[in-house]
């Protein structure tokens, strides 16, 4: 038993190790010794800090879940900055989840209990006990809104870190097991249902809601489309009527070789008899909705030259507050 050997295992916990993992390397002597002598700092009660190792917020974070004790987890949003969830990259105040009953105070630590910590519901992110992917969307519906939590699941989904099973299986556990079920999260598994496509950017997700909520078909999103021994890609598309729509974001596009591959897909889907029709971030809802409808009237589509007043422009309320029935510390 050594100091080296001690340090071998902050290496593991971001610099960090707990006193019962110094003492099974050091005595109480040896442990107080460090202390006085400055080799170990005293970050929380029972965590130590090995000197010299670098301070972050990862640190902070699992320094944490540590002092929580055996079955804390990084968690809300801290826990999506950890995954870095798309509108959650700023470093937030750190916040932990520790096993109900228990009573845990950790100086600067927001602290919740919860009875369920177990499974699906938790994992690790850069070695730091967190609360998984799909928890973390569920347990934001108590503190964000909905906006914010749904471009969030968005982009969980996009980088494949989760599933919408896997959410709604995370939300029938908590409504199980003890927890108010949350209108928000409800409403975004309501939208985002079987053959559900988070496509290549939240522009492209809003663009498909604005067409639904005006009364047009659903488009087949991230549509292939193979000529020429080649496969190209269209944000979304009406195959019957062979009318495509792209979703035009300077960042997407500002490199040559961008630039040409676009240029070149164009070209091919044309010759073979396809309209695209192109959206900006400067597109108004009505315009898109006007522009995708006369496209499909000019190949034959047989819906109504109008739509009722395109009355469903906004998608479904998605901006209301966060969920005053959740009870993210009990559950």
């Amino acid at each position: 038993m050594s100091f080296a050997d001690l340090t071998r295992v902050a290496r593991r916990q971001h610099g960090l190790v707990t006193r019962a993992q110094a003492l099974e390397h050091l005595t109480r002597h040896q442990i107080q010794r460090a202390l006085a002598i400055g080799q170990l700092e005293s970050v929380h009660r029972g965590v130590y800090r090995i000197a010299g190792s670098p301070e972050s917020w990862e640190q902070a974070a699992h320094a944490a879940t540590l002092a929580g004790g055996d079955g804390s987890f990084l968690a809300f949003v801290p826990a999506a900055h950890a995954w870095a969830l798309a509108g959650f990259w700023e470093q937030p105040p750190v916040a932990i989840l520790v096993p109900y009953p228990r009573r845990v105070r950790v100086p600067g630590v927001e602290v919740h209990e919860s009875q369920v910590l177990d499974g699906i519901h938790v994992d690790r992110r850069h070695g730091i006990p967190t609360t998984s992917v799909a928890r973390t969307l569920c347990d934001l519906t108590a503190c964000c809104t909905a906006d914010q939590v749904g471009r969030a699941l968005d982009d969980a989904l996009r980088r494949k870190l989760t599933t919408i099973p896997l959410v709604q299986a995370v939300f029938d556990d908590l409504a199980t097991r003890g927890r108010r079920r949350s209108t928000i999260m409800r409403a975004l598994l309501g939208e985002r249902g079987a053959g559900f496509d988070a496509g290549g950017s939240d522009a492209e997700v809003r663009m498909i809601r604005f067409l639904t909520a005006a009364g047009l078909p659903t488009p087949v999103q991230q549509h292939r489309v193979r000529t020429a021994g080649r496969t190209y890609r269209v944000d979304a598309a009406y195959p019957a009527y062979k009318v495509a729509i792209e979703y035009e974001g300077f960042e997407f596009h500002s490199s040559r070789t961008s630039f040409d591959d676009r240029y070149e897909r164009d070209r091919a889907l044309r010759v073979i008899g396809w309209l695209i029709v192109y959206v900006t971030n400067r597109t108004s809802p009505i315009r898109l909705v006007d522009d995708v409808l006369a496209a499909l009237r000019l190949r034959g589509w047989p819906g109504p030259p109008l739509l009722p007043e395109h009355l469903a422009l906004v998608p479904p309320k998605s901006a209301q507050a966060p969920d005053a029935g959740d009870e993210p510390s009990r559950a």
